[in-house]
């Protein structure tokens, strides 16, 4: 069975878009209203409709200046959109028209004949859309393999837009942004929706390809005006600008840590995060793309980009890095260590790995890995990978863990490695002490690296 047709009316008059919600009713339409075309222009995003129509004379936003908005926009211009008016002069339906719809239907309206336009409006669409974008949408049966090769194609791509699987009763999702995995879910469970997707092991997909929209730059930009820097070199007047990168200073066990984030072109677009301390540059991180990005239109992707990798690297020494009870004293106490710590060594191996096997692929094998020695580690249960690939302690009592966490984390990290050694078998060089040096001295005291020798001799 086909899914409901997403339709959005805008009128100004309540018993209008009543009388349209009753007859473009379940299961064959799914009708959102909106008595404002202000509101309805917001909450498009929201409601991604498929089809719209829309009053011509309302008070605060008429609806041709509500459709001129709409065709400005990336993802909703080619929404099909029908006027409901009760104008009559031939002369202004055909302003209407020549604006932009795609038909009209006078008020007030016999309820099948508004069925039967709608229809014939979504059929004509279609056909468009099949002709005009065939690349925009991808369908087919899950292989052998499940759906990894699926996640791997929509990073690796640079997707934005959605992967949809239907196995079964259920249908799982996971929404892409520039090749960055944003969101997953789907299913009715309470198992991870990452962890179910990639479970899945048969059924249909869909990739459906959005295409990014210039209007959001504006937001994105004020939202990351605080600590923004603007260094980076002009490129030739030909060539848009690489937007500006992120600076921000977080305190670390009482010391100053700078994190700073650059995007570039040398030649193929490259993000770049340094982590220092002091003047020293305790951790460099780099993502490149296979080409660089060079059209205007590309300004707003290497905007997430950038964002993306700064604020992961930022919410990792946040969120990891928390101070411990010094542990001193009784026998009993000195049996526990800062788990945050640990958690923090994991996420910054993995990220160190990132580049080359891609954060699908580094999420996966993270949760595989865990999920395998947590059987025979009771203390790996305290830890978690979030869909970014951040390793998080999660434990209730605080950052204080059982000492026995610091070999099994060890062993955690070292069966990363050789898994991600086997696929890409430069990894089998990472130097994990020159990945951590951040907090190197803590980890030598827990005897961290000592386990981690000791787990990959195994």
């Amino acid at each position: 069975m086909s899914s409901p047709k997403r339709i959005v009316v805008v009128d100004d008059e309540a018993r209008i878009r009543r009388l349209v919600a009753e007859v473009l009713r379940a299961p064959d339409f799914e009708v959102t209203t909106f008595a404002d075309a202000r509101d309805a222009l917001a909450r498009l995003p929201e409601t991604r409709p498929d089809l719209i129509i829309c009053d011509v004379l309302m008070p605060e936003m008429d609806g041709r200046g509500f459709l001129k908005l709409v065709k400005e926009t990336q993802d909703f211009r080619d929404v099909p959109f029908i006027f409901l008016s009760g104008i009559r002069s031939n002369e202004e339906i055909a302003d209407t028209l020549e604006a932009g719809a795609d038909d009209f239907v006078g008020k007030p309206f016999h309820p099948r004949r508004l069925v039967a336009k709608v229809q014939a409006t979504l059929r004509m669409s279609a056909r468009l859309a099949s002709v005009e974008r065939p690349q925009d949408a991808l369908a087919g049966t899950v292989g052998e393999a499940g759906t990894l090769p699926l996640l791997k194609f929509c990073e690796d791509s640079r997707l934005t837009g959605r992967l949809s699987v239907e196995s079964g009763p259920e249908g799982r999702w996971a929404e892409f942004v520039g090749g960055e995995l944003i969101k997953a879910g789907g299913g009715s469970g309470a198992e991870d929706a990452l962890d179910a997707l990639l479970a899945v092991g048969g059924g249909s997909y869909r990739i459906e390809q959005r295409r990014l929209d210039p209007r959001a730059l504006e937001e994105v930009e004020r939202r990351v005006k605080e600590g923004r820097t603007d260094t980076a070199p002009l490129p030739p007047s030909d060539v848009p600008l690489i937007p500006g990168g992120r600076l921000s200073k977080i305190e670390v066990r009482g010391q100053s840590v700078e994190v700073q984030t650059e995007g570039e072109n040398r030649p193929n677009f490259t993000v770049t995060t340094v982590i220092a301390r002091s003047g020293q540059v305790l951790r460099k991180i780099e993502t490149s793309w296979q080409h660089p990005l060079l059209r205007t239109e590309d300004q707003e992707l290497a905007r997430v980009q950038i964002d993306r990798q700064h604020d992961r690297v930022v919410a990792t020494i946040r969120e990891l890095t928390l101070e411990a009870t010094p542990r001193k004293g009784t026998p009993q106490e000195r049996q526990v260590v800062d788990g945050s710590i640990l958690a923090w060594a994991a996420s910054f191996v993995a990220e160190q790995a990132r580049d080359a096997l891609g954060s699908v692929m580094t999420v996966a094998l993270l949760r595989r890995t865990h999920r395998r020695l947590a059987r025979e580690h009771e203390s790996l249960r305290s830890f978690r990978v979030s869909e970014d690939g951040r390793v998080l302690l999660d434990a209730p009592g605080g950052p204080a863990v059982a000492r026995h966490a610091v070999a099994a984390v060890a062993a955690w990290t070292a069966a990363f490695v050789a898994e991600a050694s086997s696929i890409v078998e430069r990894i089998g060089a990472l130097k994990v002490r020159q990945a951590t040096r951040m907090m190197e001295a803590d980890l030598d005291q827990m005897g961290f690296y000592a386990a981690f020798e000791q787990a990959t001799r195994h």
